[in-house]
């Protein structure tokens, strides 16, 4: 199979489908230390909490395998004569080189929950450890905005070519969005103030640009959809659902922030925040709504294909971001039986569709010859 930057969108879901159960405990569950461990669950080992752990665990492993295994992949293919430099070229393609970003910056993210979880003692040492990771924190930062200005500069100048963009061209807000929360992470658990601050001030800035592009591709996907009135092809209709994790990654990445600037600077800016947290979930699960009425027929008739393509990924990471939102709400804002059990069946349903989009992914279920 012909390697794509996108394949990294498997070690993007599995990551999500591993933080999700860390969530839920994370919030939920009684702990001692700042972060939960499994020390504060191995006597308490009910079916439910097993069923956490085991997904968690076995969703962890799969990304590490993932990222390092797509890794070498993308070494090679980059290596491999012009491919690269054709890829970025290729204003209709290109946008697909920041999945790799999103990835690893959905790797730091299980670095400081699901990898602490399982080594109490990884735990216990985070903030001190986090105050090191600061620097290929900066790295991936300076990274991701080397590669925006390169590839911006292929969908503005465009010599006359036409392009159709499509919902996958978010796929530079989706990895700012993973930026600032990995960046918001690192503010909250760095126990050395001067990495705090630096780290808060570069997820503000990643906020910042992220929100912005999305503005301004946000506006353009939707006249252009509207005006259009074209018929999508069935591979293009499940990246529509990519708007739905990408509020709910700058949403939190601006709760945390918030949290931060009120506890070690003084600076009480919960009710912004409150008011940013609310208009980006309303629009994500309004969006949802719509997406999901408007491609009904996708999912009776297309989704159980064995016919794979990228953008089905997606579908993990809208019930990820549903699931984190699900459980912010219940400690936050109102806390509700309801809400619990939707994290609880959230994870369960995002475990079974990772779980078949893979299998079609490696090519275990593909489609008949005939």
């Amino acid at each position: 199979m012909t390697f794509n930057p996108l394949r990294f969108q498997s070690a993007l879901a599995s990551g999500g489908v591993a933080l999700m159960p860390f969530v839920l405990m994370q919030f939920t569950f009684p702990h001692e230390g700042t972060l939960i461990s499994m020390n504060d669950v191995a006597s308490t080992l009910d079916l439910a909490t097993m069923f956490l752990v085991v997904i968690m665990m076995l969703s962890t492993l799969l990304h590490f395998f993932l990222i390092a295994k797509l890794s070498v992949e993308f070494v090679q293919w980059a290596s491999n004569g012009n491919r690269l430099k054709d890829f970025l070229s290729d204003a209709a393609f290109n946008v697909g080189i920041f999945s790799p970003i999103v990835a690893l910056g959905m790797t730091a993210n299980v670095l400081l929950g699901p990898v602490a979880f399982f080594l109490p003692e990884f735990s216990k040492a985070v903030p001190t450890l986090v105050n090191y990771g600061i620097y290929p924190y900066t790295l991936l930062f300076l990274a991701l905005l080397v590669i925006s200005v390169t590839l911006g500069k292929t969908w503005l100048f465009r010599d006359g070519k036409s392009v159709t963009f499509t919902y996958n061209w978010l796929l530079d807000v989706f990895a700012w969005g993973m930026v600032a929360l990995a960046g918001s992470g690192i503010t909250m658990a760095a126990s050395d103030t001067a990495i705090a601050a630096a780290a808060s001030v570069l997820t503000l800035v990643a906020i910042s640009i992220g929100l912005f592009i999305y503005g301004i591709k946000g506006t353009y996907l939707l006249v252009t959809q509207m005006t259009s009135g074209a018929s999508l092809a069935e591979p293009l209709k499940p990246a529509h659902f990519v708007v739905v994790p990408i509020n709910c990654l700058f949403a939190i990445s601006i709760y945390k922030v918030a949290g931060y600037t009120g506890k070690s600077l003084g600076i009480d800016i919960s009710s912004l925040a409150f008011a940013s947290v609310m208009i980006l979930f309303a629009l994500a699960f309004f969006w949802l709504l719509l997406c999901a009425f408007a491609f009904k027929d996708w999912f009776r008739n297309q989704f159980p294909k064995p016919e794979f393509y990228p953008s089905q990924w997606g579908l993990v990471c809208v019930l990820v971001g549903l699931e984190v939102l699900a459980v912010y709400s219940h400690v936050n804002y109102y806390q509700s039986l309801l809400l619990l059990g939707f994290s609880y069946l959230s994870i369960a349903l995002a475990t079974a569709i990772y779980t078949f989009v893979f299998l079609k992914f490696t090519g275990v279920i593909k489609p008949s010859s005939s």
